[in-house]
């Protein structure tokens, strides 16, 4: 019943900070995304319509994710920063080019590239700090199976003097 109010305050800090940096690196990858659109926009469009879906979901999940705090947030900046990073791997690694775009094969040392390169890492890094912040969360702990629910059914039992068998302090040996 108290679980939620029983989250440290530096817990709760490091998660409106980790939010906070979140968001503001999805920003930066929508901008540099921004500045490198017109190039995009020449007669082969499927680069540029990929580099609109990221502004946009880059746009949209830091916004979400400066309202509240989920798992889905994180789970979706860190699809955002995967999906833009895997774009700029395969134009530039692919033989052939990737969606028709030629002119980048091997062009490893673009600024713009090896700055989003940076912030996507960024974003991928903090998808993990949130994912270890998180991992003992109430949330977490009642995703963590059948077992975490019978200890604490069997805690919250005992609470209330009524000890279910087989739980520790029932006198009862579970087998």
């Amino acid at each position: 019943m108290f679980a939620r109010l029983s989250q440290s305050p530096p817990a709760q800090g490091a998660d409106v900070i980790a939010r906070t940096m979140g968001a503001l690196a999805l920003a930066a990858l929508a901008v540099i995304h921004v500045v490198d659109l017109p190039a995009t926009l020449g007669p082969d469009r499927l680069v540029g319509i990929g580099y609109l879906g990221i502004i946009v979901a880059a746009v949209l999940v830091g916004g979400v994710m400066v309202a509240w705090s989920h798992w889905l947030e994180w789970a979706a900046a860190g699809a955002v920063a995967v999906s833009a990073m895997s774009g700029y791997l395969l134009t530039r690694a692919l033989p052939g080019g990737f969606l028709g775009d030629h002119a980048d094969v091997g062009n490893w040392r673009c600024p713009l590239g090896i700055a989003a390169l940076s912030v996507e890492t960024l974003i991928i890094l903090l998808v993990v700090l949130a994912a270890w912040l998180g991992r003992g969360s109430p949330a977490a702990s009642a995703a963590a199976g059948p077992r975490a629910a019978a200890r604490r059914a069997a805690e919250y039992s005992q609470a209330d003097g009524h000890a279910l068998a087989g739980s520790p302090g029932s006198g009862q040996v579970r087998r």
